[in-house]
């Protein structure tokens, strides 16, 4: 082997270790801070805190890119649902990889209720024995703080962006970081904050208990063969679905449908209202009523949120379909998202077992057709109470039926699909019913 080659792998391995090594010296900033500087336990819990805020930080900014599909995927779900079926990302200038519509939920959940929550409790815990910050202290906090984040952040950049950790994960994984960290390291701070006690031992356990758990979340992720209780739990990002695309058949479709953007934004609207009096936004019509009449000016902030639920959900139900293009070749039908350039569902004419067509108020005011094709066997899904270990792993989208939506000739698509003996029968059933 050549000087040359011999250099450029010692670079290449060199430059592998980048991510793992950022890990190690934000971990060490605890025993360092101790042996070194001199920190009490008051300055360590504070860097602990500031630690959890920097993993919260850094695992948001990683959702977006994670291009996996999460196991516990809750495409039913009538508010988010229909953006985390989505599939396809968008590509952004430069060197960053794409983002994914179907992480928004994941993102919102994490920023607008976990972050909060999660932070705000270690906050309570730390301010529970009523701490004396000094001056001396407090540097010693936002040193250590500025360490764990500077060396996550390094890890962020080395091994999920520049290393392609993000094929790894789905949004769901990347949260693990955070959720591990509250039950590991805020069992410590409530351990070691509700004793209110400065003393050698009380470091000790400090700096033992958050080295043992770095030290064995490490272990768990660097080995294939190591899975915690969490993993089992929870999952992993070896335990999500690979975001396979949908095949789409060469040639030119023989049959093109969509629905007109004016039933498309008809159907949004009215699905939007319609979600705010069938669902728990009920509950802030009766608040609103309750403080129209006892604090008037109050009554904005629950008509607010109606308004919120309403917005969203007519948001996600025209991002689910009112941007596909319905597409039939011989024998194949394929959605496809015309907004993300991607195929997203995909049946064939050996799959179907039913045809049913169904009109709603958006098909009966423009005269259109919603058709749904049902598939053979049942969806594979079973009630357990772990995840499955990654060769177990079933693809969550067989069995699931597929929609044509608010289409003018619902006859053309099952024609082409060789299933219109079906839909004529399903038609004739429903004009007699």
């Amino acid at each position: 082997m050549s000087r040359g080659i011999r250099a450029a792998t010692a670079r290449i391995r060199a430059g592998s270790y980048l991510g793992p090594v950022a890990v190690v010296a934000s971990n060490a900033v605890a025993p360092v801070g101790v042996v070194a500087f001199g920190w009490s336990a008051t300055a360590l819990l504070g860097v602990f805190v500031l630690e959890l805020a920097a993993v919260l930080f850094w695992s948001a900014v990683k959702v977006p890119f994670a291009a996996k599909r999460p196991n516990n995927a809750i495409d039913e779900h009538q508010l988010l649902g229909p953006l985390q079926a989505k599939r396809g990302g968008v590509e952004l200038p430069g060197p960053l990889p794409p983002v994914y519509l179907r992480n928004v939920p994941t993102l919102v959940v994490l920023v607008v209720l976990l972050a909060p929550m999660e932070l705000g409790a270690a906050v309570l815990v730390f301010s529970l024995p009523e701490p004396t910050l000094t001056a001396e202290i407090t540097e010693q906090i936002l040193l250590g703080g500025v360490g764990v984040f500077l060396g996550r952040g390094v890890e962020t950049a080395a091994d999920y962006f520049r290393d392609g950790g993000y094929r790894d994960h789905s949004a769901r994984s990347v949260v693990l970081a955070p959720f591990k960290y509250v039950f590991g390291v805020g069992t410590l701070l409530v351990v070691v904050g509700s004793s209110g006690v400065e003393s050698e031992a009380i470091l000790a356990l400090m700096v033992a208990g958050k080295l043992a758990y770095d030290l064995r979340t490490i272990q768990v992720e660097r080995d294939e063969e190591k899975r915690g209780v969490f993993y089992r739990l929870y999952g992993s990002g070896e335990t999500e679905i690979p975001a396979t695309p949908v095949a789409e058949p060469d040639g030119e479709p023989t049959v093109r449908a969509r629905p007109s953007r004016t039933v498309a934004v008809a159907d949004a609207l009215y699905r939007g209202a319609a979600y705010t009096l069938t669902s728990t936004a009920l509950l802030f019509y009766a608040l609103g009523a309750f403080l129209l009449v006892f604090a008037p000016s109050l009554a904005v902030f629950p008509l607010a949120v109606i308004l919120a639920f309403g917005s969203l959900h007519a948001t996600t139900r025209y991002l689910r379909y009112g941007t596909v293009e319905y597409r039939c070749y011989d024998g194949v039908l394929v959605t496809y998202d015309t907004l993300l350039d991607e195929p997203q569902e995909r049946i064939e004419r050996t799959e179907v077992a039913d045809v049913s067509v169904e009109t709603d108020f958006a098909d009966r005011t423009f005269d259109t057709a919603t058709v749904e094709f049902d598939r053979r066997g049942d969806d594979g899904s079973t009630v357990q109470f772990t995840v499955p270990d990654p060769e177990e792993v079933r693809r969550r989208d067989a069995g699931k039926p597929l929609s044509v939506v608010h289409v003018e000739e619902p006859e053309a698509i099952a024609d082409a699909l060789g299933v219109a003996w079906q839909f004529e029968r399903s038609t004739g059933r429903a004009s007699a019913d």
